[in-house]
């Protein structure tokens, strides 16, 4: 098992000139949280009386392949030394129960995750456990294809997004040469093992503390009533492409080489990445009722129904049809399985010219940036990406720090909100281009044009 921490230890500024003196060089404690030349993170309840989102940025500190691998053939899940690290920023928007699935997730699940060590046989009592507990033809289902269901989902990364947007049929594996002549397979960025965890935890957390079957015996009906609300999830983990350079837990704060980015996504919380021409790149899939996928994952569109405003509803209640928690619907198929995809990002200098082009977003991109609905239902992503361009290229680097642009983003939705407008919450993690994309503000028109009309509707209102 591993372990996480909500901190990095960075080398000073004068390490080299203290070792040269025969001093030891100190290590500078810094708060993922304070630490605002790196990442930013901003969150208000807007016009909503209790502020249900909620985020978590930690580090963890997980077994390298060759522990894992170790751990295995040993039958044990204890290691002398956690190497590999990993940045963790999770974002989660609650509904219901007023915060409470969403706070128990980001005070809770990136422990789960880091400390899970899960086999095969676990996974599948773990089915057979929601097929009991929770009942309904989905659990049923489940349970009788599990074979199959790791096989095709963990086994063999075939996550339930990642061929229906990124891998054309029958295309086989695209692979990317460095310059060394070293192959880069940008499609099995992930192992057996840490898709299980992940898959696995998701799930154990959702049915033992987020519908509580771990804390109490209670019949069904009560249950609901005591284990009330739900929250979506998004995560993105970045680690150091070539292992060894991830055991240094700063990699993230100057990365020399590629990144891996994994993302999981549970709900309708967007994760956004600007490349280095300044173009924002959606990296999720909402689980919306009115998703087609979604849809047949149910094999019902009998559960799918509009609202008085037109929208799709899962049950007549449920903009999403995958969540943690809202226990109502867990027999009806609402699940907290992950969506998992997986990327290579970041420097392109071991890179041949040749080879770029065969990076999803081209390398060198700039930034990523998490949001909760209470921001993406008032902006597109590439008017966030540009209030966040522009932001620094009017302030300087000094100034425009991802936290003043986090802030900045929040600001913006308070401006332009009406009285019902949602929770917003921004993240934004800067990556090593930070600074250098065009001096083009694509929709600042647009973005002027939503701030006009806000303050007009004020002045109507008054």
């Amino acid at each position: 098992m591993g372990r996480t921490q909500s901190f990095v230890h960075l080398k000073p500024a004068n390490a080299v000139a203290t070792a040269r003196v025969g001093g030891k060089s100190p290590m500078l404690r810094v708060h993922l949280d304070r630490f605002p030349s790196v990442i930013g993170h901003c969150s208000n309840r807007i016009n909503r009386r209790y502020n249900e989102d909620t985020y978590a940025i930690n580090m963890l500190k997980l077994p390298s392949l060759s522990q894992e691998l170790a751990m295995l053939r040993e039958g044990t899940d204890q290691c002398s030394e956690w190497r590999k690290s990993v940045l963790n920023l999770s974002i989660f928007d609650g509904h219901g129960g007023q915060g409470r699935v969403s706070k128990m997730l980001s005070e809770h699940l990136h422990t789960s995750i880091a400390t899970a060590s899960p086999t095969q046989e676990q996974l599948f009592q773990l089915l057979e456990q929601y097929r009991n507990l929770i009942g309904g033809e989905y659990w049923e289902e489940l349970y009788a294809g599990r074979e199959e269901f790791y096989t095709r989902f963990i086994k063999n990364c075939n996550t339930k997004q990642e061929q229906v947007l990124y891998k054309p049929e029958n295309s086989g594996s695209r692979m990317i040469f460095d310059k060394w002549g070293n192959i880069i397979d940008k499609t099995s960025l992930l192992h057996e093992q840490e898709r299980l965890r992940l898959y696995y935890t998701f799930l154990k957390f959702d049915l033992d503390r987020c519908c509580g079957f771990a804390e109490a015996n209670l019949p069904f009906s009560k249950r609901i009533e005591a284990y009330s609300g739900g929250s979506t999830a998004s995560s993105i983990f970045i680690s150091s492409y070539e292992e060894q350079r991830s055991f240094d837990e700063s990699f993230f704060v100057s990365p020399a080489g590629l990144l891996k980015l994994v993302v999981t996504q549970v709900g309708d919380t967007k994760i956004i990445l600007c490349d280095q021409n300044g173009i924002a790149h959606s990296l999720t899939k909402a689980h919306h009722a009115s998703s087609l996928r979604e849809s047949n994952r149910l094999h019902s569109n009998a559960a799918m129904q509009k609202d008085s405003f037109g929208d799709t509803r899962f049950l007549n209640n449920f903009a999403n049809t995958r969540s943690f928690g809202d226990l109502v619907a867990k027999p009806e198929g609402l699940t907290s399985e992950p969506d998992i995809y997986s990327y290579l990002i970041g420097g392109t200098l071991d890179l041949p010219h040749s080879e770029r082009s065969k990076l999803q977003f081209g390398g060198d991109e700039c930034f990523i940036c998490l949001i909760t609905d209470g921001v993406s239902d008032l902006m597109s992503d590439q008017e966030l990406a540009d209030l966040i361009t522009s932001t620094v290229n009017l302030r300087g680097l000094k100034v425009g720090t991802p936290q003043y642009v986090a802030e900045e983003v929040i600001k913006y939705i308070m401006a332009i909100g009406g009285r019902h407008a949602d929770n917003a919450t921004c993240l934004i993690l800067r990556l090593p281009n930070w600074g250098n994309w065009p001096n083009l503000d694509r929709t600042g028109a647009a973005r002027e044009s939503k701030l006009l009309d806000a303050s007009q509707g004020d002045r109507t209102d008054d």
